[in-house]
């Protein structure tokens, strides 16, 4: 059974327990495993869901959009904590 963000985060954190602002931003942004679900308003979460921070992250694969659209690869690359590679100029003398 599913709970919400607040309570989860009561439970892991006691009474340090992130505001409500911070955990939606995790929620949105991802940096919660298993990712919680929207209903209406309210962020439900497995109770034995865990904080993920965002440079942990590794992709498994790559999908057909990265293989396909080197843009989205970058951008993917650069949110798992992996710095795109940059092209030298070729104005440089």
């Amino acid at each position: 059974m599913k709970t919400t963000l607040q309570e989860w985060a009561i439970k892991q954190y006691g009474q340090h327990a992130p505001c409500k602002a911070t955990l939606c931003s995790w929620a949105r942004n991802g940096n919660l495993f298993p990712q919680p679900q929207k209903i209406g308003r309210q962020w439900l979460i497995d109770p034995n869901a865990q904080y993920v921070e965002t440079g942990l992250l590794v992709p498994c694969r790559p999908t057909l959009a990265q293989q396909k659209y080197p843009l989205i690869k970058r951008l993917m690359e650069t949110n798992n904590g992996t710095p795109p590679r940059r092209k030298k100029s070729r104005l440089a003398a």
